[in-house]
């Protein structure tokens, strides 16, 4: 070795060690919410701590600046929302023993599926002592589905009943290199055919040329299936167990934005290790020139689908290529089938709603009356609640006329719901910014859950569902780094 390559080695090597400490691995804390964005709840029963019953609020933080690490930056907290503090008071979160996981950043939708998963986990609840496919849900527990857009995995959890998590061999699932940008997921439970089964399917916001595709994970069997659907990326699904249809909105496109269903019982066809499902669709465009479909909801009775589409200028497309939203909308579709049970879209309402790319959650049902449909708004910092009975919007949660701040703060987005007991309600708020519930003894209530995707709390609202225009903001908890 020469002088001179020596010298060039020793270089090499400081740089290489100025470089390792110039950028030390940085991990996400335990104890925060970063750029909040999936949310799901789980209900426990009651307890001799809890004899109103409990929650295990399952919140993803997505690390959208990458301030963490990508492969590792994202997490999930499994939290009691009644014990975690209020932001008034700090904020600190109280995880359940355990209820922590780190993840690949960019996380999208979270979904929870055990033994109360419609009709019932395969072999539950008669035989659940005796599962053995899987231990954490015959034991009480769940599994827990969820993505990473940054590092194209799925994951599909263990959480126990007591709300730990752990992720070993077969939960991490990489995704080959045209399935980008994993984000939705919808679980499908059903026992057509005389077989049960509980499959999560995940969508995919982008894939070559436009392409459509769904992965279908089994959670009872392990098994994994990558399926096409033509043209134009995938975007949210929701399932309708009533006529067993899973229904999927249209990716990032403007150029067909449809919304699609196919029957998840059907055996597919296969090529090159793909199946190719057979699909029917209707085009948001039909609705309302210039939209592109969201987030998509079925109606409690299966007989209505809600969709929150995006508008945007179609002329302005056409002519400059730039696309600038103007606002947005609540479509209700009426779901009209056939004499072979095969559903056809019939176009009941739209309704305008608020600016802005958010999720949409269909509320517990009401014993009488039409659904009760939330929807978030990120850009204009609102939620809407939509009331079917009535087929208006029944209350409109925007900027505080003190501050012109969001009140649910900067970019509300991800959005989860649950009926709790009264005896669970916040009547006394920790802060002068909230309301008391309006929920009281003896009678209905229904609890939402809108995560700020930046200022990394979770909302916690409460309304009597006979009285949604009461519905008031009882509670903030969480913080970031």
């Amino acid at each position: 070795m020469t002088q001179i390559s020596k010298i060039v080695a020793i270089l090499a090597f400081l740089m290489a060690a100025g470089c390792q400490d110039s950028y030390p691995v940085v991990l996400p804390p335990e104890n925060i919410f970063y750029f909040p964005v999936g949310l799901a709840v789980r209900q426990l029963p009651p307890g001799p701590a809890t004899p109103a019953g409990s929650s295990q609020l399952v919140v993803v933080s997505s690390n959208f600046d990458l301030r963490y690490q990508e492969s590792n930056g994202g997490t999930v907290l499994v939290v009691d929302p009644d014990a975690s503090q209020d932001t008034a008071l700090g904020g600190a979160l109280a995880t359940y023993p355990g209820g922590f996981m780190r993840v690949g950043s960019f996380g999208g939708q979270v979904a929870i599926a055990d033994a109360a998963c419609p009709p019932g986990w395969p072999g539950c609840p008669s035989a659940c002592s005796q599962l053995t496919v899987d231990p954490s849900v015959a034991a009480g527990g769940a599994k827990v589905l969820l993505a990473s857009r940054s590092i194209q995995t799925l994951y599909r959890m263990d959480m126990s009943p007591e709300g730990a998590l752990a992720c070993g061999a077969g939960c991490a699932l990489p995704q080959g290199v045209q399935l980008l940008d994993p984000y939705g997921v919808a679980m499908v439970c059903n026992s057509r055919g005389g077989t049960d089964r509980a499959d999560a399917y995940f969508t995919y916001l982008r894939g070559p040329s436009g392409q459509g595709w769904l992965t279908r994970l089994g959670l009872a069997t392990g098994d994994v299936s990558v399926l096409a659907l033509g043209v134009t990326p995938t975007y949210a699904a929701a399932y309708d167990a009533m006529g067993d249809w899973l229904f999927i909105t249209g990716g990032l496109s403007t150029s067909l934005a449809p919304i699609r269903w196919i029957n998840p019982s059907v055996t597919n066809e296969t090529s090159n290790g793909f199946e190719f499902p057979e699909y029917s669709s209707f085009q948001a465009s039909s609705v309302v020139l210039g939209s592109m479909a969201r987030s998509v909801g079925v109606s409690n009775d299966g007989l209505r689908l809600y969709v929150a589409i995006d508008l945007y200028d179609a002329d302005l497309l056409l002519n400059t290529g730039q696309l600038f939203a103007q606002g947005g909308a609540l479509v209700v579709l009426s779901i009209v089938r056939d004499a072979f049970q095969r559903p056809t879209m019939a176009l009941e309402q739209v309704v305008p709603t608020c600016l802005g790319t958010g999720e949409l959650q269909v509320l517990p049902p009401r014993p009488g009356k039409g659904d009760l449909v939330a929807v978030t708004c990120d850009l204009q910092g609102a939620l809407v609640l939509f009331d079917a009975q009535l087929g208006q919007v029944v209350r409109y949660i925007g900027l505080d006329p003190g501050t012109g701040l969001p009140i649910l703060g900067r970019r509300p987005f991800g959005i989860a719901a649950e009926p709790i007991d009264p005896a669970r309600a916040i009547r006394s708020p920790a802060s002068t910014e909230y309301q008391p519930s309006p929920c009281v003894l003896g009678g209905s209530c229904d609890r939402i859950y809108v995560g700020s995707f930046l200022d990394n709390w979770v909302n916690i609202l409460e309304l009597d569902p006979d009285q949604p225009g009461t519905i008031a903001l009882v509670k903030r908890i969480g913080r970031g780094p």
